[in-house]
């Protein structure tokens, strides 16, 4: 490998203009005619442009994310490890847009249609990125859409977007968790009913088949949609009509569906809690919203973006957060994903009130998490209200293991080597997590 050094921002520009073909290009933050970020701003675009990290010993949400928005891919905390390096190399010239990988997706165009149509959807993760790149694609035609993720990733900002981008952006959007009606209520809630119908309906009532005519009906946690209504829903989208209760004839409709559920719909069909021929008939293109975890560095943009947002709701005057709370959000998993990370931060925003959010600020159950290095502690300190062990083991546990699976670029033999363990019984311990496939299979 041939490596070029550059001591000052000027020495580093020419040596880009000379010999522009670098692989990867790493820049301190803080340079002796310069700042680093001035230097990311000013590289070729496109095929030409190398990957880029940003090194740093005081990071911050300002910090992180002006890096991110002039086309940083990842950045590390000084100090760091030789190991850690060669980790962080290899991921983000796996993922640069250089001629001798394969294309990515029009990443400018992809941003450009998240802007204009799910604004809320903060990210520059190439996962989300590829996302929004399969969604400007597919929002246009009138194929039925299945959403998949785990809680709190987003999927109704998702199915909003799909409606926003179509061409029925201005008919009615109309969405019904199928987990929130009770299943004696749900038939009617769908497809209405006569006057009449049952005790209590004293009045007519479309459901949201009608009110969605000529728009979106999105189905939220479909996999909780009982066996018996889901053959009549799928009579309704064949049919392109609806039965209300206590009618005798049928009402048309024009609607696109756009499913979304959390479950495993493939094993629920084996399990026959879950009708084949509707998963076929929803699942004509399915689209896959990445977890929290998956794209870590899109952290420090959503903690920005959700302390200015409880600010303003709350009247607090909370400037930020510093580098040691933010290295805690950054690493948690989080189950709950953005929705849980935009809980936690309106929390630590509330009972800070002003100032900057500090490490004592972030709830112990996250802190708890941490290896005593990071954290600042020689020993774990028990709460006084006591803690759940087998939780804080288990989280524990899946912190170090994820540190040595970034530190080896997710290489599985070395990570299982690091920790002291067999490659299978890692393995089986990612699979419990759910991140087996997360980054590759090596």
């Amino acid at each position: 490998m041939d490596v070029a050094t550059a001591g000052t921002l000027e020495a580093a520009l020419e040596a880009f203009n000379t010999s522009p073909s670098f692989d990867a290009f790493i820049t301190d933050l803080r340079l002796p005619d310069g700042d680093g970020l001035d230097v990311l701003s000013r590289l070729p675009s496109g095929a030409q442009r190398p990957a880029t990290i940003v090194m740093t010993g005081a990071a911050t949400v300002e910090t992180a994310v002006g890096a991110l928005r002039v086309g940083a891919l990842d950045y590390l905390l000084k100090p760091f490890s030789m190991e850690a390096l060669d980790a962080t190399l290899a991921r983000v010239i796996d993922r640069a847009p250089r001629a001798s990988h394969s294309p990515p997706p029009d990443t400018g165009a992809a941003d450009a249609w998240r802007v204009r149509h799910a604004p809320s959807m903060l990210g520059h993760a190439p996962t989300l990125l590829a996302l929004f790149d399969v969604l400007s694609r597919v929002a246009p035609t009138d194929c039925s859409i299945l959403v998949s993720g785990e809680t709190g990733t987003g999927k109704e900002l998702v199915a909003r977007a799909i409606h926003a981008a179509s061409g029925r952006g201005g008919k009615p959007f109309v969405p019904v968790n199928c987990a929130a009606i009770p299943e004696q209520l749900m038939e009617s809630e769908l497809f209405g009913h006569a006057r009449g119908a049952y005790s209590g309906a004293q009045n007519a009532r479309a459901g949201r088949f009608q009110a969605a005519d000529r728009g979106t009906l999105f189905l939220d946690e479909i996999g909780e949609m009982p066996l018996v209504l889901q053959a009549k829903v799928l009579r309704a989208l064949q049919e392109k009509e609806v039965m209300p209760l206590g009618e005798d004839r049928p009402v048309s409709v024009d609607v696109r569906i756009v499913a979304a559920t959390h479950r495993d719909l493939e094993s629920m069909v084996e399990a026959r809690q879950f009708r084949e021929d509707l998963l076929y008939r929803l699942d004509v293109i399915r689209v896959v919203i990445p977890p929290l975890r998956a794209r870590r560095a899109d952290i420090p943009l959503l903690v920005d973006a959700f302390v200015r947002d409880a600010c303003a709701r709350r009247g607090s005057r909370v400037s930020g957060v510093d580098a040691d709370a933010l290295a805690v959000l950054s690493s948690y998993d989080w189950p709950g994903n953005v929705r849980q990370l935009q809980n936690v931060v309106e929390r630590m925003v509330i009972l800070r009130g002003e100032g900057q959010v500090s490490l004592a600020d972030v709830p112990e159950k996250l802190r708890a998490t941490m290896p005593r290095e990071a954290s600042g502690s020689e020993d774990p300190v028990l709460p006084e209200a006591g803690i759940d062990l087998r939780d804080a083991v288990e989280r524990y546990e899946g912190a170090l293991m994820r540190q040595a699976l970034d530190r080896v670029g997710w290489n599985k033999n070395r990570a299982a080597a690091l920790l002291r363990i067999n490659r299978t019984t890692l393995v089986e311990k990612l699979k419990k997590r759910g991140w087996a496939n997360e980054d590759g299979e090596s």
